[in-house]
């Protein structure tokens, strides 16, 4: 479930949704060609980084502390929601859900000084779109893969922090081992049940986030967008 993990388990404080800016920029087939085979630059002050596409455009992106959006919800427990227990819940929002969304501004003024600073020749090119990457966040950035402590059965493999796809390949392995009841070692401490809590709404404090801390989506949409 990923980034919608706490709309079916109570994860506050231990996993939760965040907002990731992404904008495109289109590219004509000459520039494809250009930028196929140019390396990803990185700003990890900012968060910021621009990634060369095989499929006419560039992306630009920031690993950052993202977004938070709280909804209210059903507490995802049955018993206490059958009691009439609710939430509130950082839970992404996506394009399905709002078809004319496009991102605030500052996530565009990031993306467009990031443009200016990495990739001058298209400083100004209009950005065709832009979206939002919705991560599992976990306090540290370590993942959450274990069996729930209150419902027997119940195995979680979530909070890949940003960095779950890229793990992928190797992950599935380690994720049965834990299934099994035999995580790794050097890992079983960082990927168990955390005993605390902190509050929510998370925010990763993992040294790889970078730009604005503490943001809350509605309240930057309010700031203005699309600039």
């Amino acid at each position: 479930m990923g980034a919608w993990s706490g709309r079916i388990v109570d994860l506050r404080g231990r996993a939760s949704a965040t907002g990731q800016m992404v904008a495109y920029v289109d590219l004509n087939e000459e520039q494809q060609r250009k930028f196929a085979n140019v390396p990803v630059p990185l700003n990890l002050t900012r968060g910021m980084f621009v990634v060369p596409s095989s499929q006419g455009h560039l992306k630009v992106a920031r690993h950052g502390f993202g977004y938070a959006n709280p909804v209210r919800i059903p507490h995802p427990e049955p018993r206490k929601r059958r009691q009439g227990g609710e939430v509130t819940v950082s839970l992404p929002r996506t394009t399905i859900e709002d078809p004319g969304f496009w991102a605030p501004r500052e996530a565009e003024q990031a993306c467009r000084e990031t443009l200016r600073q990495m990739v001058p020749e298209l400083a100004e090119r209009p950005f065709s779109r832009t979206r939002l990457c919705w991560y599992s966040d976990t306090p540290k950035g370590d993942y959450l893969i274990t069996y729930h402590p209150n419902f027997e059965g119940l195995f979680l493999a979530t909070g890949g922090s940003g960095h779950g796809f890229k793990m992928l390949p190797v992950l599935g392995d380690k994720i049965v081992d834990c299934i099994l009841r035999q995580p790794p070692e050097e890992f079983k401490h960082k990927w168990c049940w955390p005993d605390s809590q902190t509050e929510d709404f998370l925010w990763t404090d993992d040294a790889s986030r970078g730009g604005p801390k503490g943001m809350i989506l509605d309240a930057e949409m309010k700031r203005g967008s699309k600039l």
